[in-house]
């Protein structure tokens, strides 16, 4: 009865493999069948994993290092699933660090500049 209720998962890794390697040797025939995937893939993830983050430039950031750690990826790294997921979470952690600390240094900017005023105002 498990057997006939198989989760059918977003990625099936086997297909996205081949679409990988097929996609390096002919891009222009593979290409819209690899944004397809890729899009599945990062945007499941930034769902998931709910980032404090802008939904479209985090997807385009993703989009763009996929694409260029494409070249790089082998079977003997694992999986295609799990490697592209790595790299996506990886850079979506650095997307929300990098706004984290810029949102902190506006505050801290913001503040000091109400402080100084209020001090000017006495």
């Amino acid at each position: 009865m498990a057997d006939s209720k198989k989760k059918k998962h977003y990625i099936d890794n086997k297909k996205f493999e081949e679409t990988i390697f097929n996609y390096l040797e002919n891009p222009s025939e593979y290409e819209d069948e690899l944004i397809t995937q890729l899009d599945s893939l990062i945007t499941s993830i930034l769902i998931s994993f709910k980032f404090k983050v802008d939904f479209d430039d985090a997807k385009q950031e993703c989009f763009v290092l996929s694409l260029k750690v494409l070249k790089n990826f082998t079977r003997e790294k694992g999986s295609a699933f799990n490697y592209f997921t790595t790299v996506i979470v990886n850079n979506l952690k650095l997307i929300y660090t990098k706004n984290k600390k810029y949102q902190e240094k506006i505050q801290q900017y913001k503040d000091k500049k109400i402080k100084s005023f209020l001090e000017e105002t006495e």
